[in-house]
């Protein structure tokens, strides 16, 4: 009597056909999950580059409203402790229409309702802001005239004002202010495009001095995070609270959202995959167990023991997905690998996907174990009697 493994091993062969439509199914589910892994991590990989290059380098500070006592050179020694910081300065920009006033060119007659900034030349700057044409804000000097002002790109098109007039001015809510400049915003806003600015000097003329003063702090690409955890200690040491800090999204934390999204993903699609390659093992040894009863029935009339009848048809569906499994496993890589060059993307592939062999094993030897029942039930003598 052979050995219980040679035997699974021979019949493997001898109903090739069959085994081979069973292996491939085993492959086939092996393999899309590998390449689902490997295209996963390959793709968030590169998503999360994507965002680290597109990390916007600009950090908002907001500061309490007894900030605006302090001047500009005054606030901003306190960030020379920052090597990483390439500009920054005040710079308050609504978000709403909070800070609205009524603008007219005294000249043309147009009126529009528009959003009043409060900032300085410093803070223009750390926004990427740029002046387009004339000249910017006036400093602090005493012999500064505080009655001026500069005009969104597109505001100041609204007003049919142009430097080229000679001295444009506008009214903001009845009052005269000289526009010296007109200003395009940075690349990545729009907002200052439809904004009057104003120095904080001139706000407070006005009465217009925002609740808190805004900073708008500019630093080296890949440095926001570092710089922002140590900005409020910097500003305000004595009340460190009291300091907002608002900084770009982490990269590091979009790639663990991007990645546990997947890994959810792949456990949805790796529960399917196992169903489909237990169901077609069963399935091929409970026709096995079917076509070979007469086998069967003879084995055991010979006197082999009922275990090595189970034992042959589990070492059978263990056969196929363990060989399955280990082919879909370099089949998935392959094809990971080619969509990632294709993508041009860096191949990626998980550790845990050398498991899957090992899975195929453990899947193939569940699925095998009514089969190898049922075979080891077989009543020789009531099968030779049919005969």
């Amino acid at each position: 009597m052979r050995n219980p493994l040679t035997r699974a091993l021979m019949a493997l062969f001898r109903r090739g056909g069959r085994s081979l439509l069973t292996l491939l199914a085993v492959l086939c589910s092996a393999a899309a999950l590998v390449a689902l892994q490997g295209i996963t991590a390959s793709s968030a990989d590169r998503t999360t580059q994507r965002f680290t290059d597109m990390e916007r380098s600009s950090i908002q500070v907001s500061l309490p409203a007894s900030f605006w006592d302090m001047t500009e050179s005054d606030l901003l020694k306190r960030l020379d402790g920052f090597p990483q910081i390439t500009a920054a300065g005040t710079l308050h920009v609504p978000e709403d229409a909070s800070t609205a006033a009524v603008m007219v060119s005294p000249q043309w007659g147009a009126s529009v309702e528009a959003s009043v900034a409060v900032g300085t030349n410093e803070g223009l700057r750390a926004r990427g802001a740029s002046v387009k044409a004339g000249h910017s804000l006036p400093g602090p000097a005493a012999e500064a005239d505080p009655y001026t002002a500069i005009l969104g790109s597109r505001l100041a098109r609204e007003l049919h004002i142009t430097m080229a007039q000679g001295d444009p001015m506008v009214t903001v809510n009845g009052v005269r202010l000289s526009v010296v400049g007109i200003v395009n915003d940075g690349e990545d806003d729009a907002t200052l495009a439809t904004t009057l600015v104003i120095s904080p000097e001139t706000a407070r003329i006005f009465g217009m001095l925002p609740a808190t003063r805004t900073m708008q702090v500019q630093v080296e690409q890949g440095t926001a995070q570092t710089v922002a955890a140590r900005l409020a200690v910097a500003l305000n040491p004595g009340n460190a609270n009291a300091v907002y800090v608002e900084a770009p999204s982490d990269p590091a934390t979009l790639r663990a959202s991007l990645m546990a999204d997947s890994r959810d993903l792949t456990a949805i699609v790796t529960a399917i995959m196992v169903a489909v390659t237990a169901f077609g093992i069963v399935n091929t040894m409970q026709m096995a167990v079917n076509e070979r009863r007469r086998e069967i029935g003879i084995d055991l009339a010979l006197g082999a023991p009922r275990r090595n009848i189970a034992l042959q048809f589990l070492s059978e569906s263990m056969g196929l997905g363990f060989a399955g499994a280990l082919l879909g496993l370099l089949v998935g890589a392959i094809g990971a690998g080619v969509c990632a060059l294709a993508g041009g993307w860096r191949f990626l592939l998980p550790s845990q996907v050398l498991l899957v062999p090992a899975a195929g094993l453990v899947i193939g030897a569940l699925a095998g174990l009514l089969p190898a029942w049922r075979a080891s039930r077989v009543d020789p003598a009531e099968l030779l009697r049919s005969s």
